[in-house]
């Protein structure tokens, strides 16, 4: 799994490498960390590093993704967003199809388009729930709806393909 975590201009890449219950291996901007997460109480976390234990509270805002956190000694907003490729590096595609993959494992929580509909590129997709925060999935292009694999309450593996796209001219 890869998320991309903003704290104003500043922002990593954080992937989980590893999971064995609450042992997770993950790598903040390329280096590697080993935390131990247990869940206190709703939104609040003990994690454990290098035998330090550091507690957080983690506040959804009512803007989806973006979540206050608070330590003992700083507080600070963040937006987690899934990392997913760029739709377009410049390359002209020609009509292809482009498929949607879950980028973590996860739970569909809604389905926000079905096969013949026209997307636009950024548009949402499909709602992924996975490790406690929503994920949009979007469209990496301009195009119809050619499948849904998916169904609301499926739980996936990453890289499933969820939606698949055919390019059409924008």
């Amino acid at each position: 799994m890869k998320v991309i975590a903003k704290n104003g201009k500043h922002q990593e890449e954080i992937k989980v490498i590893k999971r064995e219950g609450p042992i997770l291996q993950v790598a903040i901007g390329g280096r590697e960390y080993s935390l131990d997460i247990e869940k206190v109480e709703h939104g609040v976390y003990s994690v454990i590093h290098n035998g330090n234990s550091h507690n957080m509270e983690i506040i959804k805002s009512e803007q989806k993704d973006f979540y206050t956190v608070n330590t003992q000694y700083q507080s600070f907003n963040i937006e987690i967003a899934p990392a997913t490729p760029l739709a377009n590096s410049g390359k002209k595609r020609g009509n292809k199809n482009e498929k949607v993959r879950a980028p973590i494992p996860g739970k569909v929580l809604s389905i926000k388009v079905a096969p013949g509909d026209p997307v636009k590129e950024n548009q949402n997709l499909v709602v992924l729930s996975a490790m406690k925060m929503e994920n949009e999935l979007k469209s990496p292009i301009n195009g119809i709806v050619t499948n849904v694999n998916v169904k609301e309450d499926d739980v996936v593996k990453e890289g499933k393909i969820l939606v698949e796209v055919k390019e059409i001219d924008s």
